[in-house]
């Protein structure tokens, strides 16, 4: 089983939430949690830049993550989105099956 944990932030909380729902709804994803408050530092065309965001936490299958990151592009308000995936090293057998047969 190849696991996956997704990173994805967004703008506001309605954004957040309906990027969220919409990967559970559409089978992409086990799993999505909504953290707010999230102060994040970056560059953007040459100019520091600070934004207050949500950050999006995904559990799913490593072979969704393609399709993950073209459908939140759509969805997204972002000229460039953080989309972004981790590998699922280890944990709780039973809630990695969940995860499996879930999306």
């Amino acid at each position: 089983m190849k696991l996956s944990l997704g990173y994805i932030t967004a703008p506001t909380k309605a954004e957040a939430k309906e990027i969220a729902v919409s990967l559970v709804e559409e089978g992409l994803v086990a799993c999505a949690n909504v953290i707010p408050g999230v102060e994040s530092y970056f560059l953007w065309e040459g100019e520091m830049a600070k934004a207050t965001e949500y950050v999006i936490i995904l559990k799913t299958k490593a072979k969704n993550q393609d399709k993950i990151v073209r459908f939140v592009k759509e969805l997204h308000s972002y000229e460039c989105p953080c989309v972004t995936f981790m590998p699922i090293e280890g944990g709780n057998e039973d809630f990695l099956n969940w995860v499996e047969e879930s999306c």
